[in-house]
């Protein structure tokens, strides 16, 4: 708001020294016509005595308030130019947070997969392992029965050698 109004008062403050600067360069013609009218030239001198001076303050009052519009607009660039400064420091900051996490997450990626194939090798070996020891284990089922069909063939044996013993014996 304060930049409008400084704008608005330098646009009169100009139209005011241009209008008295149109006014200089048209005092032969005043002259004439104040002569033409019989007016009275002393009061036409004083005017003209004071047209530099009023010159002199409107260039002076436009000047001021040119000044003070840029100085204001120069104030709000700096402003505007710290606020940028800091956020750009502030991005910068994040940026090297965030390339910081990358490389600790990227590590810490590298170093799961490492552990994933380490682990994944132990479980295959692990499953051989195991698997080696289900077919010891059906071995030994096999073997076990295996083995107590043989017991009872033998014992099938021994009973059959016992009958015909007393068999024998009987007879």
């Amino acid at each position: 708001m304060r930049e409008s109004r400084l704008e608005e008062d330098l646009k009169r403050a100009e139209v005011v020294y241009d209008g008295l600067v149109q006014t200089q360069r048209s005092v032969g013609t005043m002259l004439a016509e104040v002569i033409r009218r019989g007016e009275d030239l002393d009061e036409f001198k004083r005017h003209l005595r004071e047209l530099p001076h009023l010159i002199w303050q409107a260039d002076l009052r436009s000047t001021e308030l040119r000044h003070e519009l840029l100085d204001l607009r120069a104030k709000r660039a700096q402003e505007e130019y710290r606020r940028a400064g800091k956020e750009a420091s502030k991005t910068a900051r994040s940026l090297e947070q965030a390339r910081k996490a990358y490389v600790e997450a990227d590590e810490a990626a590298r170093r799961s997969g490492l552990e994933a194939g380490r682990l994944a090798e132990l479980r295959d070996k692990e499953l051989r392992h195991l698997q080696e020891l289900h077919r010891v284990q059906e071995e030994a089922k096999r073997q076990h029965s295996q083995g107590e069909r043989q017991q009872g063939e033998v014992e099938e044996i021994q009973e059959e050698d016992e009958g015909a013993q007393e068999q024998r014996s009987d007879e």
